[in-house]
């Protein structure tokens, strides 16, 4: 079966910052949402166009794909005075994950052989997307760190300043992450599915 892996996400950001004297430090909270369209077809090639026509659609592409991830971090960093300056209080970030997945429902008299092959395509296709979500959750640990660790500054202003740079800095650097993971996966789609295919029909005793 054709497959297009090269699955891209959408990044957002949208940190807000405000002023606070006191507070304590919060963890970063992240939601996930799956979704699923359905895949009609009794043959490969009826999945595969059907894959075609009903994935997806990524507007950064223009194209449809087999799944997709939509990552969002938003957010808000309060601040506290102390001696001699500004520094860090809260770090209450979030992250937003909404995965879409394809779903099929073998019809009556399909052959053995189209089930094994979906199952697999069907497993390679949520083991990328749960990967898109594993890198966005990673840097948004790292980002939240270390914004954490920023050292104070003479003023909120200033310490709202190094925080928005450290925040576009982890942003751009997440991004850079998820284009490179799907560079690889696109080189190695084709090797990576004939492997996982030969598994399964060897599970499966055929």
């Amino acid at each position: 079966m054709r497959t297009k892996m090269g699955m891209p996400l959408i990044g957002v950001l949208a940190l807000g910052v405000a002023l606070a004297h006191a507070g304590l430090v919060q963890a970063a909270t992240v939601t996930q949402r799956t979704t699923y369209f359905a895949v009609k077809g009794s043959t490969l090639e009826e999945l595969d166009r059907d894959l075609s026509r009903s994935g997806p659609y990524v507007a950064e592409t223009g194209l449809r794909h087999p799944g997709a991830t939509e990552v969002k971090f938003d957010g808000q960093v309060t601040y506290k005075r102390v001696s001699g300056g500004c520094q860090v209080d809260q770090t209450n970030l979030g992250l937003t994950l909404n995965m879409t997945l394809p779903r099929w429902t073998p019809p009556k008299r399909v052959a053995p052989e189209t089930i094994l092959v979906w199952r697999t395509l069907e497993e390679d296709i949520r083991r990328h997307e749960n990967r898109h979500a594993e890198i966005a959750r990673e840097w948004l640990k790292r980002m939240e760190m270390a914004i954490r660790n920023l050292r104070a500054q003479p003023n909120c202003a200033a310490m709202e300043a190094q925080v928005n740079n450290v925040t576009q800095r982890y942003l751009a650097s997440h991004e850079r992450a998820q284009i490179e993971f799907d560079t690889i996966e696109g080189r190695e789609v084709n090797f990576r599915l004939r492997r996982a295919l030969n598994r399964t029909m060897q599970e499966y005793g055929r």
